[in-house]
């Protein structure tokens, strides 16, 4: 497995690696790679919520509060 980063990037996967963030650039740069999963991921979610709000499914900000705050055993004043 090879990864081609620009200098910049390089330097900075390295100086990660020799500050012990890391354990080896292997270890760095899965950490990148599931940055950018997770990333991808949340805004798959953000663009399912926002089509399902355009289908008219989406429920009033004050309800869902109210519920969560009912869900939670949270009182009005917190």
């Amino acid at each position: 497995m090879s990864a081609d980063l620009s200098p910049d990037r390089d330097a900075i996967v390295e100086k990660l690696v020799a500050t012990g963030r890391f354990h080896d650039r292997r270890e760095a740069l899965d950490h990148a790679v599931d940055l950018l999963r997770e990333e991808a991921e949340t805004l798959e979610a953000i663009r399912d919520g926002l089509e399902s709000i355009e289908r008219g499914e989406g429920v009033p900000f004050g309800d869902a509060v109210r519920e969560m705050r009912d869900r939670h055993g949270i009182p009005e004043d917190a």
